[in-house]
């Protein structure tokens, strides 16, 4: 017995945690939140919610910067990071602020690319968009920095989040990648490449070094020695398609992530790529957009699986399909789909500080994996990225929109490959997911994030938050009008 009654094991851990030897790392290193001023949250609550659900080129300008003012909030001197305030992930601090790097680029990239201007309006005054996130690659990608990424190593986050950075960088290949210098564009070279000699878990993750690939590829690097090892990478990843567009995503099958990281990642392949796979990804792409499109509504879609923060992308494989497919789904539904996905979950608390709620509507550590930090939900700006990447082309913001499915009339649809019935009811607008091979009933119940979790992660200094696969996939109704999160009226 030591004296003051701590045993040893208590003063070991004492002294382990002061010391930073147990735990992850970073974790009691927590940002504050800010409020955008330039592009207020008040003033996109009253954008978004225009009677006729009518948003229009403006309105997502503004919702565009009010995420790069809080980006500009919370990016390191260096602009290799971001730390957003939230909750950490088990991947550390370090790794967070990447992904706050990371998952922003893609966005910052394509508003570049669509020739609007590079000055973003702060409440420090006006931020060059190309200037700063080429500060924060070369930083990032130093070995000798401090703030260094790090390597990219079999199975990391930052094997996931290269795939971002590479297309941020093809995005904005013009304002960011032809300015640097060519010491500058091998040190950014040699640090993507480290992906592409990475292990991927099967699934979706099998896209991230694939796109590394075809975006080095596109800005002139010689990727040539790793080809032989994409095309295995492709060839697992097709192994696991179950037709109609849908890919069965190890080891939590389907959901989702066909939505915002499958069919993203599918359409960037061949955009950068036009001669990649283009009748086969043409033909998923179009099948899954005339399926998917009956899960919007005007209230939002039904959410089910893991990562629900992810939530505002859904859309983005009907964007894809106007460019893959043609003719697949009008253009005039997916905007209306679009528009209504972000107007609905505006409206019900899913933006805050410059960002987005680690949740379903606010935040909700119920529905946070532990994987899941502060940046991960910017996941969610994908359908942003291809709006302003394609609109030039296919005049997006302007279109006409058209009524959705569940707006024409009521409807009930079994889908072959899933296994699940979709059911609209015009008159409320309510949209119900119907998972036929799951049991009947309303369970399995959502766990709570309770205290006593909040105080064994206070203990061990790393995420203890309540796993809940099965209530994100065993049940049998996911529907819009009692989403599984709860969300105020």
């Amino acid at each position: 017995m030591l004296t003051g009654g701590l045993t040893l094991s208590a003063a070991t851990w004492l002294w382990a945690v002061s010391t930073g030897r147990i735990g992850v790392e970073g974790w009691r290193e927590r940002a504050s939140p800010v409020d955008p001023t330039a592009a207020p949250l008040i003033a996109l609550q009253a954008r978004f919610a225009k009677a006729d659900g009518r948003v229009d080129a403006s309105d997502y300008e503004l919702l565009t910067t009010y995420f790069l003012e809080g980006w500009a909030a919370y990016r390191t001197p260096t602009a290799e990071r971001a730390h957003y305030p939230g909750l950490p992930s088990a991947s550390g601090r370090r790794s967070d602020g990447l992904e706050g790097y990371a998952r922003m680029f893609p966005l910052a990239g394509a508003w570049l690319a669509s020739g609007r201007s590079p000055q973003i309006p702060t409440a420090k005054g006006p931020l060059d968009l190309a200037e700063v996130f080429a500060r924060g690659l070369v930083t990032g990608t130093d070995p000798a920095s401090p703030d260094y990424w790090g390597p990219i190593t079999d199975y990391s986050q930052t094997l996931v989040e290269s795939a971002d950075i590479a297309l941020g960088l093809w995005l904005a290949r013009k304002a960011v990648w032809a300015k640097l210098s060519p010491l500058e564009q091998q040190q950014v070279a040699s640090w993507l490449m480290q992906a592409l000699g990475s292990q991927p878990y099967d699934g979706n993750w099998q896209l991230f070094p694939m796109l590394v690939h075809r975006s080095l590829k596109a800005l002139g690097a010689d990727v040539s020695h790793f080809d032989a090892r994409m095309q295995t990478n492709w060839e697992i990843f097709r192994s696991f398609y179950r037709g109609q567009g849908w890919f069965d995503d190890p080891p939590h099958g389907l959901d989702d992530y066909n939505a915002w990281s499958v069919h993203y990642a599918l359409f960037w392949l061949q955009r950068i790529d036009p001669g990649f796979e283009q009748a086969f990804i043409s033909q998923a792409q179009g099948e899954f957009a005339r399926f998917h499109i009956h899960l919007f509504g005007p209230q939002g879609h039904p959410q089910m699986g893991r990562s629900s923060c992810y939530r505002m992308a859904t859309p983005a494989p009907l964007l894809a399909s106007l460019a893959t497919a043609p003719g697949a789904i009008p253009r005039g539904q997916a905007m209306r789909a679009l528009d209504l996905t972000w107007s609905w979950f505006i409206g019900h608390g899913a933006l805050a500080a410059g960002s987005v709620t680690a949740g379903l509507c606010g935040d909700n550590p119920a529905l946070q994996a532990n994987y899941s930090g502060p940046a991960s939900c910017l996941w969610s700006l994908r359908p942003l990225v291809m709006v302003f990447a394609l609109d030039r082309e296919l005049g997006l913001l302007g279109a006409v929109r058209e009524p959705l499915a569940v707006e024409r009339s009521d409807f009930v649809m079994t889908h072959e490959t899933t296994g699940w019935t979709i059911s609209g009811t015009r008159a409320t607008g309510a949209i119900d997911l119907s998972i036929d091979a799951n049991p009947p009933g309303d369970g399995p119940a959502l766990k709570p994030y309770r205290l006593s979790t909040q105080l064994a992660e206070a203990l061990v200094q790393a995420p203890r938050r309540p796993d809940n696969t099965e209530a994100l996939y065993r049940r049998r109704h996911y529907t819009t009008d009692t989403p599984i999160g709860g969300c105020p009226p």
